[in-house]
This record gives C-alpha cells, structure tokens and sequence, in this order.
C-alpha cells in the first residue's frame, strides 16, 4: 500500500489544526463560566490531560503577566512552525 506524500501532509495539517482548536479552547474555559456537570468535566479533563503538558514547556520560559498568560500563544506559535516545516520536508 502507498501513500501519497501531499495526503500525509494535509493530514498533519489538520491534527495541527486540531491541535490548535484544543489549545484554544482549553484557554477560553478559564474565561467563559461553564457549568460543571459530567460531559462538560469529562470535556476538561481531556484538556487538561492532552493540552496542558504542552503547554508547560512554554511556561517554563514565559511567566504570565499579570492574569494573561502568553504561553497558549506561544505554543500555537511554535505548532505552526513545526508543522510547516514537517509538511514541507514530507512533501517535497
């Protein structure tokens, strides 16, 4: 079975664009008062466990400003970095 090289990298375009999504939206939960039953927890959780060890690489380095905390957009940042130059090595 071959795989066409332009397949790949769309793909891995759109985890990062996924990805991307998640770290928004693990930032926007701190700001946007939600509710706290099971789908809405579990929902966080998930967040928490995919987008917060991530993102601890970058506040290692970068503290937070009073309440604004400039990692998730740092993080963004670097994903589409590297995205783009693994996309670009993948296809040529």
């Amino acid at each position: 079975m071959t795989f066409d090289r332009d397949l790949i990298a769309e793909f891995i375009s759109s985890l990062t664009l996924i990805y991307t999504l998640m770290i928004v939206a693990y930032s926007l939960q701190s700001f946007v008062p939600i509710g706290y039953s099971a789908p809405v927890m579990a929902i966080r959780r998930f967040l928490d466990d995919t987008v917060a060890p991530y993102l601890l690489l970058f506040r290692r380095f970068i503290r937070p400003i009073g309440p604004i905390d400039l990692s998730a957009m740092v993080g963004i940042f670097a994903l589409w970095i590297v995205s783009g130059i693994v996309r670009g090595f993948i296809a040529g």
